[in-house]
């Protein structure tokens, strides 16, 4: 009986770090303050800030191509999704990004966007990443 329930207070206590651990990896946020969530493999989504500017979304790409997907600077992120309703959480302002032209990535949206980046639209990831300026809301000089 005692075995049994050490198994049980240890499987739930991994579950919940893998939980925690799940959770964690996949937002990554930006210096400037945006948001990013991976969608699938290939795809993932810049979550804008109140506010936001064009400049942010490159931001927040070229941020996590470098970051999280060990992008070089000379490689280049697309949009293959204007900004428009996000999928990964609720935002009227997330666009999609991919180290792949939008025309071999599944599970984009490859909506036209009323601001921000256009569909098919590259940046270099070094140029995406040198967009980034501080949150506005910043005191920072």
């Amino acid at each position: 009986m005692k075995h049994e329930v050490l198994v049980g207070i240890s499987a739930v206590s991994l579950l919940s770090m893998v939980a925690c651990q799940t959770g964690g990896s996949a937002a990554f946020t930006a210096r400037n303050g945006v948001r990013v969530n991976p969608v699938n493999a290939d795809v993932f989504e810049v979550i804008a800030r109140p506010n936001g500017r064009k400049s942010d979304f490159w931001c927040g790409a070229g941020s996590f191509a470098s970051s999280a997907l060990g992008a070089p600077d000379n490689a280049l992120v697309y949009t293959v999704g204007g900004a428009g309703q996000g999928v990964t959480m609720k935002s009227p302002d997330a666009a999609q990004f991919s180290l792949k032209p939008p025309e071999q990535v599944s599970g984009a949206t490859g909506r036209a966007g009323n601001w921000g980046p256009s569909v098919g639209q590259a940046n270099s990831v070094g140029r995406a990443r040198n967009s980034c300026a501080p949150p506005r809301n910043s005191d920072a000089s």
